[in-house]
């Protein structure tokens, strides 16, 4: 019984993942002067000298750690734990991604990326890029998982839906990145990215609170 009662942390560690996220950019960006959500990278407030950027940074990490516990909860509920590791191992990955990136954060401006490429720059880059690629592609996986889980199949659909919505704008700001540079309305695309894995998220980690809260009901009445 103790194993099982991780399952409720594991699903708020996911509730919880979106409404930090979001609050953190939001806020902070609010609190930074000449900010523009529209068409400046999140990245960007990590660069922000004092306890902003400080805040941001941790903030970024925590998620990480949320959505690696969100993962483990994810593979746990879904055929009981029976299946494909592929997407509970991406969400990890990611959530370690996110780790990385708020380590290895932007400077002010993020010139130690956009302008004068630097080691930490670069690392930060390729940290944000293994977290955006398998939020993005997780859910594809997880799909298969669904379709062989009767308590799961309502949320199938909608997971598929969430993956291709998420890799529009993700290929599109990465490839652009990498080519050409930041888009005008990079903001706008990356943050498009990153609403759509925040909202599977969240709807599926309340999924699992609710299969949480029917198992303990059934145990006790039994």
């Amino acid at each position: 019984m103790k194993n099982k009662n991780l399952d409720v942390y594991f699903a708020l560690s996911g509730i919880l993942t979106p409404f930090l996220y979001v609050g953190l950019i939001l806020i902070l960006g609010l609190l930074e002067p000449g900010y523009s959500h529209a068409t400046e990278m999140m990245s960007i407030l990590g660069g922000v000298g004092g306890i902003r950027g400080i805040t941001f940074n941790l903030g970024i990490g925590f998620t990480g750690v949320l959505i690696m516990a969100f993962g483990t909860g994810i593979h746990r509920n879904i055929s009981e734990g029976k299946g494909s590791k592929i997407g509970p191992g991406m969400l990890v990955l990611a959530g370690m991604g996110l780790i990385g990136a708020a380590i290895f954060h932007c400077d002010l401006d993020c010139n130690n990326f956009i302008k004068e490429r630097n080691f930490t720059g670069t690392l930060h880059a390729l940290a944000s890029f293994i977290a955006g690629m398998n939020l993005g592609i997780s859910p594809f996986f997880i799909f298969a998982r669904m379709r062989k889980d009767p308590k799961w199949s309502n949320y199938k659909w909608f997971t598929m839906i969430m993956a291709i919505l998420a890799n529009i704008p993700g290929i599109t700001l990465w490839v652009t990145v990498f080519t050409i540079g930041a888009p005008e309305f990079g903001g706008i695309i990356q943050r498009l990215g990153i609403l759509f894995p925040l909202i599977w998220i969240g709807v599926i980690a309340y999924r699992m609170l609710q299969l949480y809260s029917k198992r303990i009901k059934t145990e006790t009445h039994s």
